[in-house]
């Protein structure tokens, strides 16, 4: 799904203490978030709408569902309310590849993408603000090592699994190879699983004709790369923070409040409701402020994707649209999403302006990847949205809600 973490700072090993100070202090790419001013510069190249845009796999993907997103943001530009949008924010970024997709077809302006995991979130930062520097690193990864095989690779991919920055690394050069340690692993291990029970590619024994280093295609990789350094340098990628989801959504407004509220649109693609612990073990259990107060937001419990039902329905001030498992549970308790308006408080409404909008709800039918619920195939997957409800499309794609 969305988010893959690998917060190793969550632990208790001295190397883990110091990427989780490290990355307390990394929350944007620069000393400060990038503003928006003027206009972005025009996207040329060729990935832009390419099948493959993103250089990170991630398990539970849902193939076709980026182009679904599209179609919904394009049917509700149609509208009064949205005539265009600024900007998406994607706060479980993970792969971005919706985000990758819909500003490389022009759907939207640009993109700002967030990820509560240290080690995904400076590997989109490194990505787009390091490219070439990262590239390089990744080229002399496979030669000295991916491209030999068996134990040489299989030494390395122990190596990476273990790393943590060692004491004295500066902050810049720790980044950097947090972004390597990412993306080595995230081409080389079981379905892009980052950690928990995954291992290599082939396995240990390396006796399967698809070995570790099937998924590292170099030349491919640094394509995807420069797509990512691009987007950044024509200022389509905005930004990339390191931030929770909540965190992400509050400060929008913060930093880019003449966008409020119709210009902004916020994809959300949580955790599945009920195979989180499966796919990702621990890994939704931290987000970056957690990581400081020792608190665990538990998304396997349900608790997380509650407090997220509560924010969206009651607090967020510009529009959403949210993507989930078809999970019954999802429609039909009130703690989740059975009300089909957002009701905010009234401080919220006159304070800040927080809107009831009706939210929209469709399913739609998507072929899952690793670890779907019933393995590869096709699935419903659920689509709540508060759009301008009059644009958002009833058809064959986009199935009402029985």
């Amino acid at each position: 799904m969305t988010t893959v973490t690998v917060v190793e700072a969550a632990e208790t090993s001295p190397g883990r203490g110091r990427l989780a100070t490290f990355t307390a202090q990394q929350r944007q790419i620069g000393p400060t978030t990038r503003p928006i001013s003027g206009s972005p510069g025009s996207v040329d190249h060729r990935l832009a709408t390419g099948r493959y845009q993103s250089p990170l796999r991630y398990p539970g993907a849902k193939s076709g569902l980026a182009t679904v997103i599209g179609k919904l943001v394009e049917s509700a530009m149609g509208s009064a309310q949205l005539q265009r949008v600024d900007l998406l924010v994607e706060p479980f970024a993970g792969g971005a590849a919706t985000s990758l997709r819909l500003v490389g077809a022009g759907i939207v302006d640009r993109v700002l993408l967030a990820d509560a995991d240290p080690l995904v979130a400076m590997f989109w930062q490194v990505a787009a603000a390091e490219t070439e520097e990262l590239i390089d690193r990744m080229t002399d990864e496979y030669d000295r090592y991916v491209s030999h095989g068996g134990v040489v690779a299989l030494e390395r991919w122990d190596f990476w699994r273990g790393w943590t920055p060692p004491a004295g690394m500066s902050a810049d050069t720790a980044r950097r190879e947090a972004a390597m340690k990412c993306l080595f692993l995230n081409r080389t291990t079981f379905s892009g699983i980052l950690h928990g029970q995954a291992g290599p590619i082939g396995g240990r024994r390396q006796e399967s004709p698809y070995g570790i280093g099937c998924r590292f295609n170099v030349g491919g990789l640094t394509e995807r790369l420069r797509y990512v350094g691009h987007l950044y340098q024509t200022h389509r990628l905005v930004d990339v923070w390191c931030k929770d989801w909540k965190e992400t959504l509050g400060d929008v407004p913060e930093w880019y409040p003449q966008l409020i509220p119709n210009r902004v649109v916020a994809y959300l693609d949580p955790p599945y409701l009920e195979k989180s612990g499966k796919l990702y073990q621990q890994s939704f259990e931290v987000t970056a402020a957690s990581i400081a107060e020792g608190a665990y937001a538990s998304w396997s419990s349900g608790r997380a994707h509650r407090r997220l039902a509560e924010y969206v329905r009651r607090q967020i001030q510009f529009r959403w649209i949210l993507s989930y498992d078809a999970h019954p549970t999802l429609l039909s308790d009130k703690a989740f999403y059975s009300n089909s308006r957002m009701n905010p408080c009234d401080r919220d409404r006159i304070e800040f302006g927080t809107k009831c909008w009706p939210i929209s709800k469709r399913l739609v039918s998507l072929n899952y990847t690793a670890s779907a619920r019933n393995g590869r195939g096709a699935a419903n997957e659920l689509l709540l949205t508060t759009l301008p409800s009059r644009c958002v499309p009833v058809d064959d794609l986009f199935k009402p809600v029985i």
